[in-house]
């Protein structure tokens, strides 16, 4: 029913960038504003997409936004229901748009990065009310990356960029309190590194 106004996402773009765009059609406005990835993504660089359960990473594809509540912990919140089958478990994973403290210049500065979600699109605490009353009551939002749309078309479940996310010295890659998760995402240094097989052995 909401076709004055609506989203599209460009996680092509890293997350130090204003990558939501918001697209008023009455006035052919655009507007751009801070917008986080799951924890689980990538870094700075969103690189890696799923449409899994406690996945705590973004999903690709065509959302309706529709309806709101009021979240205890991060206030008034929008539902999006995924229209993609890479984005139709939207709601068992809970994905709405909501403000948080860590999507802001300040944490940027602080940290080298946007901070990160569960999953969800959260938005600045000062922008999530006007982006809320403008697309609760039906509106599109298109979640895109300009090289992985055709593979969340094929593999529905999951999508990710070959290689691995070079990152600028003084990135932060711990998750500090507050950000999405209750782990922080998976380091290339944590997993062990064995030139040889181990041989066996036992103590008798």
């Amino acid at each position: 029913p909401n076709t004055n106004f609506a989203v599209i996402i460009d996680y092509s773009l890293p997350s130090t960038m204003k990558r939501l765009i918001l697209m008023d059609f009455n006035t052919g406005q655009l507007e751009r504003f801070y917008v986080a990835h799951g924890i689980r993504s990538g870094v700075i660089q969103t690189r890696s997409f799923a449409n899994i359960v406690d996945s705590w990473k973004s999903s690709l594809g065509f959302y309706y936004a529709k309806g709101t509540y009021q979240s205890a912990k991060n206030g008034l919140s929008m539902y999006l229901v995924g229209i993609d089958r890479s984005n139709n478990r939207s709601k068992e994973r809970t994905i709405v748009i909501h403000g948080a403290k860590y999507v802001s210049d300040d944490f940027i500065f602080q940290n080298g990065r946007l901070g990160w979600s569960e999953g969800y699109p959260a938005v600045a605490l000062d922008v999530a009310p006007r982006l809320i009353s403008i697309l609760k009551n039906g509106s599109v939002v298109l979640a895109y990356h300009q090289d992985l749309m055709v593979a969340a078309r094929q593999y529905p479940d999951e999508q990710d960029l070959p290689g691995e996310e070079i990152l600028p010295p003084g990135v932060n890659i711990d998750r500090t309190p507050g950000e999405g998760g209750a782990i922080p995402p998976v380091k290339p240094t944590d997993a062990p590194q064995f030139d040889y097989i181990l041989p066996e052995f036992r103590l008798d």
